[in-house]
């Protein structure tokens, strides 16, 4: 019976030990799409997405999807604080020619979440 009592107060003293994570953040984006226009065949293009936590609490990306493996996200892992701006990098490999949209959802800890970008242009022919 001693080592049951000794379980359940090892799992609450982990349970108290996680920090918590308010769901109240928000996050503004200045510009929810970028067009790329005409990108070159092969080479890679990026953008910057700037953003803001116009929240009342930290804000917290957990997670960065997007439609296609051929567009990679780069984000802050740590926490932005209110008033604080922060730099979403999205990098595009133009492994195909013809007209691209892409889709970018920033999962975070917040009622709006996610938050879907969208970047578009088209890979010239050879």
């Amino acid at each position: 019976m001693n080592k049951f009592y000794s379980i359940v107060l090892l799992i609450l003293f982990g349970a108290c030990a996680t920090p918590v994570v308010r769901n109240d953040a928000s996050i503004g984006f200045a510009i929810t799409k970028h067009d790329f226009g005409m990108v070159p065949f092969k080479k890679e293009a990026a953008c910057t997405f700037e953003f803001s936590n116009t929240g009342k609490s930290a804000l917290v990306i957990s997670d960065v999807k997007t439609s296609c493996g051929c567009t990679v996200p780069e984000w802050p892992q740590k926490p932005i604080l209110p008033g604080e701006k922060g730099l979403l990098k999205i990098r595009y490999d133009a492994a195909f020619p013809g007209v691209f949209h892409k889709t970018v959802e920033v999962i975070y800890n917040g009622t709006g979440s996610p938050v879907t970008l969208e970047i578009y242009g088209e890979v010239e022919y050879l």
